[in-house]
């Protein structure tokens, strides 16, 4: 009874002397399912069939201009791949495809709630700066009214001092002239006795 190999990717890369990510695209184009497993760790175990078939391409690679399609083709007119291989890589494209589509609408789909959300931030942006003109506008218009008051406080101050000032030379004008007044007005008393002279009220005598 015959066992079985399994050899792991890293391995089987290292023998073809290709890169693990290479290996990975082959297996999807040259690898029946039947010959390649996934251990629970997520990396490809390859049959001993499944590496004959890899060193083949890798033969074919080598010597020649062929593609990875041309080759493809060429193994499965010679029998030694399935029609199904060509099938299922046309399925994966076609999956793959579709996943891109999906993602790009996704994206597409991202991109315009994204811009959308650009755009209502812009346009609260703009409303704030307009509310922000606004104020200051009315800010620079209650600094002129206070400015303005100011000024008509500091007029109010000086015609304040101007008017006592008025009043002042006033009270001093008006205390001079009841002094003045006071100083003569026994000269002109009523008394009727002041009109005689003591010449007359001797000869009476």
């Amino acid at each position: 009874m015959d066992v079985q190999v399994w050899m792991a990717s890293k391995e089987v890369a290292d023998r073809l002397d290709v890169h693990v990510r290479t290996l990975r695209n082959w297996l999807d184009l040259f690898v029946p399912a039947q010959e390649r497993l996934k251990n629970p760790q997520g990396h490809y175990l390859i049959s001993e069939a499944g590496f004959e078939l890899l060193k083949e391409v890798k033969e074919r690679k080598d010597n020649g201009n062929s593609s990875l399609k041309d080759i493809q083709r060429q193994l499965i007119e010679e029998g030694r791949l399935s029609e199904e291989m060509l099938l299922e890589e046309e399925l994966v494209g076609a999956e793959e495809t579709a996943v891109t589509i999906s993602a790009t609408n996704k994206l597409g789909m991202g991109m315009r709630e994204v811009e959308v959300t650009v755009h209502e931030t812009l346009v609260q942006f703009q409303q704030e700066l307009t509310q922000l003109s606004s104020m200051n506008h009315m800010q620079s218009t209650i600094l002129q009214k206070i400015a303005d008051i100011e000024e008509m406080q500091e007029s109010l101050r000086l015609e304040m001092r101007r008017v006592t000032f008025e009043l002042d030379l006033m009270q001093q004008r008006l205390t001079r002239r009841k002094e003045r007044y006071a100083r003569y007005e026994p000269r002109w008393s009523l008394n009727p006795f002041r009109w005689f002279t003591r010449s007359d009220r001797a000869a009476e005598q």
